[in-house]
């Protein structure tokens, strides 16, 4: 007879939770320094450019702002001048409402196994 294999469902929270932590612990231990820059880049990169909604935006936002610090306005005004955004120029100033917009419709119907 076949042994039955243990799936998440199987463990309380706190061992689920318990686990979770060892396999963080584990998983990084593991990873060199590249593979380390590389998960960040992509975390960060995921967190950032995947926001939805006003409120997740906003977060992005503040994050950014807060990473710059003075140099916020400077980069926003060179990041104007290389897309080619003049002043009275709209083409670009509704990018952000409209890629809000495509990611509100794109929603991910994948389930999570780490939810419960």
């Amino acid at each position: 007879m076949a042994k039955k294999q243990i799936n998440y469902s199987d463990l309380s929270p706190k061992e689920l939770e318990l686990l979770k932590d060892i396999y963080i612990d584990l998983k990084v231990k593991s990873m060199n320094n590249n593979d380390l820059k590389d998960f960040v880049i992509d975390n960060i990169s995921l967190q950032i450019k995947n926001t939805i909604g006003n409120d997740e935006e906003l977060e992005a936002w503040n994050e950014m702002e807060d990473f710059f610090k003075d140099d916020f306005e400077n980069t926003i005004k060179e990041i104007k001048v290389k897309l080619g955004e003049k002043k009275g120029d709209k083409s670009n100033s509704n990018f952000r409402e409209v890629n809000i917009e495509t990611e509100e419709k794109r929603e991910d119907k994948k389930l999570d196994m780490w939810e419960d």
